[in-house]
């Protein structure tokens, strides 16, 4: 069975270790471990200024390059970038945002840790197959998530997170509740850690994040 797991995490104390622990748990069942690391990834389109940040050095990012553990990621205003990992996962930064990819290559060979991105601010998609078996973490100022395969964003604005899932099924845990999204539910958690109700988004919200997010997603 393929799991599919959100968890959002925040001034929640034994909540949030056993809500981690549970996606832990979920991401060593078997069949994770001994799937292929992302172990190249590469920009393949960039539209706006996109900038990547490597120690001391600021430079252009442009499409063709391949991105590099520990860099960060800068979209400025009406900025796109979209990365393509191995096994056709793919990150689609819009505009205004910073990520970090200190965790986004795994060293050649070790397919025990878990690869994933820190979003500092912004708004992110990712596009994982179904076929996926190994795990992806996001974390945010207010959130941890983790997941395999599906199709849903991450938005974070003043380290308020927001959740939404396009395609598949996604759990989310914050201070004393979990909820269960599912296509077409979002979330909003706020920088305390307090969660709002699962809604449907409107199509005017969808239709905004669509268009900061590009053609890719």
């Amino acid at each position: 069975m393929m799991y599919k797991v959100l968890l959002i995490l925040k001034n929640c104390g034994t909540r949030c270790a056993s809500a981690l622990a549970l996606s832990c748990a979920i991401l060593a069942t078997p069949g994770a471990s001994s799937a292929q690391s992302a172990d190249q990834c590469q920009v393949t389109r960039t539209a706006g200024r996109v900038l990547v940040e490597r120690g001391d050095d600021r430079d252009r990012l442009t499409a063709g390059e391949m991105v590099r553990s520990g860099d960060r990621i800068i979209t400025r205003r009406r900025a796109q970038v979209t990365i393509r990992c191995t096994g056709e996962v793919a990150i689609v930064v819009g505009a205004q945002t910073r990520i970090g990819l200190d965790r986004l290559l795994r060293p050649e060979g070790d397919a025990t840790s878990t690869s994933g991105i820190d979003v500092f601010r912004g708004i992110v998609g990712f596009l994982r197959p179904g076929g996926r078996r190994d795990g992806f973490v996001v974390r945010t100022p207010s959130a941890v998530a983790a997941v395999r395969s599906t199709e849903w964003t991450i938005e974070v604005d003043d380290n308020a997170t927001a959740a939404f899932v396009r395609d598949g099924v996604v759990l989310v845990g914050f201070a004393e509740d979990t909820v269960r999204l599912t296509p077409g539910d979002g979330v909003d958690v706020a920088a305390d850690g307090s969660g709002g109700p699962v809604k449907q988004w409107g199509q005017g919200r969808i239709d905004g994040q669509s268009e900061r997010l590009g053609p890719d997603w």
